[in-house]
């Protein structure tokens, strides 16, 4: 099956940053995000299905803890940088989209980070990720849901009349700050290069967000009883245990 044209284009603005993005990964960019995964991830297991598993850091992990993994993503420079930094023996890497995803009720473990937010329907991809997962299995999500309710008015204003490229590069300049104390100013400036790439800029600038409200009212009747907590920022982690 062909991609979609959204999905091409999501595919495309990875493709562009394929290189910039594991470099990050490098950098330790998304060690929360591991941390957390250490920690709800099973011990063992047959199956596990990473989507949109990126340079393959967490099917890595999925690895050392299942029998299979297999690994899909959109962007094929992912793919290949997967394949050649991250291969092992027990690892499928495939470029696909996440609706393409088969494999129906066959999964111990179905994984996500940082992918749902450039899914068109975020219910549909919700729903398929359900039926990939075998009776007693367990689905694992972490993806940023902006809860602009939650927000200070001012906060909420500012978000609404400053375009998203000032406000991306602002950040960089605070995360300078914060890293050259913390890491040492080559490391600082190299983060700081990479989050500000005009290429990485146009990518950030191109995501689409669904709300945390959303998210809840979605796993309200997907993933009862589903549990969810703040990993920091805007990022959410979700765990649920399939129990039929």
């Amino acid at each position: 099956m062909g991609l979609t044209a959204a999905a091409r284009s999501a595919a495309q603005s990875f493709d562009r940053t394929a290189a910039d993005y594991d470099r990050l990964g490098d950098l330790g960019e998304n060690d929360g995000i591991r941390s957390w995964l250490v920690s709800v991830l099973p011990p063992a297991g047959g199956r596990a299905l990473d989507l949109g598993c990126g340079a393959g850091r967490h099917a890595v992990l999925l690895a050392e803890r299942f029998a299979r993994v297999d690994a899909v993503d959109l962007s094929l420079p992912m793919i290949e940088i997967a394949r050649a930094k991250r291969s092992r023996p027990n690892i499928a890497y495939q470029q696909a989209d996440l609706l393409e995803a088969t494999g129906s009720g066959e999964y111990d473990l179905v994984l996500s980070v940082m992918t749902l937010h450039h899914v068109p329907d975020l219910r549909a991809a919700l729903a398929h990720i359900k039926g990939l997962l075998a009776p007693g299995g367990r689905i694992v999500l972490a993806d940023p849901y902006p809860a602009e309710s939650a927000l200070h008015p001012v906060r909420r204003i500012l978000h609404r009349l400053v375009p998203l490229r000032a406000r991306l590069r602002a950040m960089a300049v605070l995360r300078l700050g914060a890293n050259l104390v913390r890491r040492g100013p080559a490391t600082a400036w190299e983060i700081y290069r990479l989050h500000t790439r005009r290429e990485w800029l146009d990518h950030l600038v191109s995501d689409r967000f669904f709300s945390r409200e959303e998210l809840q009212q979605c796993c309200a009747t997907l993933f009862p009883g589903c549990q969810m907590e703040r990993l920091g920022g805007a990022v959410v982690g979700l765990t649920w245990d399939s129990t039929f």
